[in-house]
Formats: C-alpha cells, sequence, structure tokens
C-alpha cells in the first residue's frame, strides 16, 4: 500500500514539472509575435510617410510635417490640457500615454525643424532605400534614409572636412495609437544625433 501511495505521489511531482516546463516555455514566444504584428505592415505606405516627413522638414513646413504625422494643433493642445489637468479626467495608462506621445511628436517636430535642415539642405534630393523592421525596445521601423547632394557648394562636410555627395541616415517610425485613431513618431535615436552633430556621418561617396 505505502509503495502504491508513494508511486502515486511520484507521479504527481513528476506532472507538476512536466506542466511547468512546458507552457511558460512556450508563451514567451506567443508575446514575441504578438509585438511583432503591431509593426506597421505596409511598408510602401510608411515609406511614403515618412518621405512626406522629410521633405516637409527640407522645406521647413511643420504643417506638412504635422500631416505626415497625421497630428492636429488641437491633438496637442488637447493633449496638454488633458495631462495638466490628469488628476480631475482620471485618465487610464493608455490615455495618459497617447497623450504623451503626440506631445513628444510635436516636440521632435519643432527640433528637427531647428537642427536637422543643415543637413536636409533645399536642393538635396531625399530617397529611403530600405525600410526593416525592429523590436526593440518596441515594435517599429527603421528607414534607411539617403541624403544626395547636387553641387559641392551646397554638400555638407564630414569631421574630415571633405564635400559629402551621399550619405545614408537611420530613421526611427513608430506608430502610436490614438482616440483619433493612429499618430506617426519619426526619429533619430541619441547615438545617431550624436554622430550628425559630430558630422560623423555614414558617408556612400565624396564630390
Amino acid at each position: 500500500m505505502r509503495n502504491a501511495v508513494r508511486l502515486i505521489i511520484f507521479a504527481a511531482i513528476a506532472a507538476a514539472i512536466a506542466a511547468c516546463n512546458g507552457k511558460p516555455a512556450d508563451q514567451p514566444a506567443g508575446k514575441v509575435q504578438a509585438e511583432q504584428k503591431t509593426a506597421p505592415k505596409d511598408v510602401a505606405a510608411a515609406q511614403a510617410l515618412a518621405t512626406s516627413f522629410l521633405t516637409a522638414l527640407q522645406a521647413g513646413d511643420k504643417v506638412k510635417m504635422y500631416q505626415a504625422a497625421n497630428l492636429t494643433t488641437e491633438q496637442v493642445a488637447a493633449s496638454r490640457d488633458k495631462l495638466v489637468h490628469i488628476k480631475q479626467n482620471k485618465m487610464t495608462d493608455a490615455q495618459r500615454l497617447a497623450c504623451e506621445h503626440v506631445l513628444k511628436i510635436s516636440g521632435d517636430v519643432d527640433f528637427f525643424a531647428a537642427k536637422l535642415r543643415k543637413i536636409l539642405t533645399p536642393t538635396a534630393t531625399i530617397k529611403i532605400t530600405q525600410t526593416a523592421p525592429a523590436g526593440t525596445p518596441v515594435s517599429h521601423l527603421v528607414h534607411t534614409v539617403s541624403v544626395t547632394y547636387s553641387s559641392k557648394t551646397d554638400a555638407v562636410q564630414d569631421k574630415t572636412g571633405k564635400a559629402v555627395k551621399e550619405l545614408k541616415l537611420p530613421m526611427q517610425q513608430f506608430d502610436h495609437p490614438v482616440e483619433a485613431g493612429e499618430v506617426h513618431e519619426f526619429a533619430f535615436t541619441g547615438p545617431e544625433f550624436e554622430k550628425m552633430a559630430n558630422k560623423d556621418f555614414e558617408v556612400v561617396s565624396y564630390f
């Protein structure tokens, strides 16, 4: 009888161990797949939006930059007001995050317009040559932006003082859900901004 009881106990322990080594191990994979599905599916449409944003930036047209980001000044004002009165509005975490995304994109438009036009000169040709999905820290796209200068006079110089004919920039695109639909954030990483500030470009060719 004792032997039978022991066998039952051992069988129960073995079953518990098997369960622990089974389903939880499958969960991370499911989570990764779900995160990957949040990336924009239509790459061609994403490239068109990114190109519109960059050409508007090149022209210093903040209105068209807002349009490419699917953002309005009314959204920005409403989001700012909601965050100022966050306790009274009893916002959920998702609503707060959506407002923060809107304000960040608005701030990026002003920042880019002031900082990046020196690289995206009026006569330069801007083209997205490649787009790849990325998943860190959240699912997004990375566009490879080609900037080609029409003449040595209008070209930027790299850190050695050489006139650049073509360079490449990696630009990120995040699509954030908001109450009105979706807003598009176009961004560069901190290290990439530092490289641009130091004229440490990824040069394709020189004049």
